[in-house]
């Protein structure tokens, strides 16, 4: 195993925190990820990590070798893009991160559009939605939801998810419509526990004229399945708060969007996150461009998704 190897597995490795994470990430097995360790430590004479059964952090020599072990991986990403793109097109591998809702309802059905425009260009995309996720499993790009924390990262923003309360008509000829937010505890409420929130999310909060109300809701059902919760609702179990990535079951009527006239306060923004280099690799340059044509194409009502018409401007005027 070469030195650029090892480095490379420190750096996922002290990103994920852990040994077994990272072999998870780098899809290699825990003991080639301590071993690769260890060697170089002995190859530099070096302690890098203080090991623990509960934790893994880095020496203080350790932080120097890792930030610059990360620069040197980065400055090789830019090389090995400046080598690998002949005039014919792209070549190599474009690792992506996604969470689901954004994979399989905007980039997943158009995705084939994007692989005939760059047929040497393999993709790998992973359920991924957390930034120390994205170092750990050596990604060059992740479409996400929520403000992204402080690091080092350029985020630009493509959308923002528009929050709203729905139920399956089945369910309102029974249950009566809900008029104002103060009767929501008379109904059964659905409620998303999103796996990275320490709480489930029964607190809805509606704006009206300037008017807030903030109401807890009847935990009726508490699911990280967000998928299935939907699936729940379009069976006539009971109203939820999301943010949809389904027009059509709105336009359809198969879902009607209940306090239409109050401001549902929640949506999320979306991101794409890449890393900073001096020279914008081309592979992130074309999926940039890409991802706003199917942000653009898609709920062109806005719906569930207000747009932002500069994302793909901003993505073209980058490309290399």
């Amino acid at each position: 195993m070469d030195r650029l190897r090892r480095m490379e597995i420190l750096v996922r490795a002290a990103e994920a925190g852990s040994f077994a994470r990272a072999s998870q990430l780098l899809q290699i097995d825990p003991s080639a990820v301590s071993h690769a360790v260890a060697e170089l430590e002995k190859e530099l004479r070096l302690t890098l990590f203080y090991r623990t059964t509960r934790q893994l952090s880095l020496t203080e020599e350790g932080q120097e070798i890792f930030h610059r072990a990360r620069e040197i991986l980065s400055q090789a990403a830019e090389i090995d893009a400046i080598a690998h793109k002949p005039r014919e097109g792209l070549r190599g591998t474009l690792r992506l991160g996604m969470t689901v809702p954004i994979s399989r309802t905007i980039i997943m059905p158009r995705l084939p559009i994007f692989m005939r425009r760059h047929p040497a260009l393999d993709v790998e995309c992973l359920v991924l939605s957390q930034v120390k996720e994205m170092h750990a499993g050596g990604l060059d790009l992740m479409l996400r939801a929520g403000t992204p924390p402080e690091s080092s990262l350029i985020a630009r923003k493509i959308a923002d998810i528009r929050f709203g309360v729905y139920a399956a008509p089945a369910y309102l000829e029974l249950a009566g419509e809900p008029r104002e937010p103060d009767q929501l505890p008379e109904h059964r409420c659905f409620v998303h526990k999103p796996p990275v929130v320490p709480r489930a999310l029964d607190e809805w909060e509606f704006e009206r004229a300037g008017e807030r109300r903030l109401i807890k809701v009847p935990r009726s059902l508490v699911t990280d399945d967000r998928e299935g919760m939907i699936d729940a609702v379009l069976a006539g179990g009971g109203l939820m708060r999301i943010g949809m990535f389904a027009p059509a079951l709105i336009t359809s009527g198969r879902l009607r969007k209940v306090l239409a006239d109050w401001q549902c306060i929640g949506g999320q923004p979306i991101y794409a996150l890449y890393r900073k280099s001096s020279t914008m690799p081309p592979k992130i340059a074309a999926f940039l461009e890409f991802a706003g044509e199917c942000f653009a194409g898609f709920d062109r009502d806005e719906l569930t998704l207000t747009h932002n018409p500069s994302f793909d401007e901003s993505a073209r005027s980058m490309r290399a």
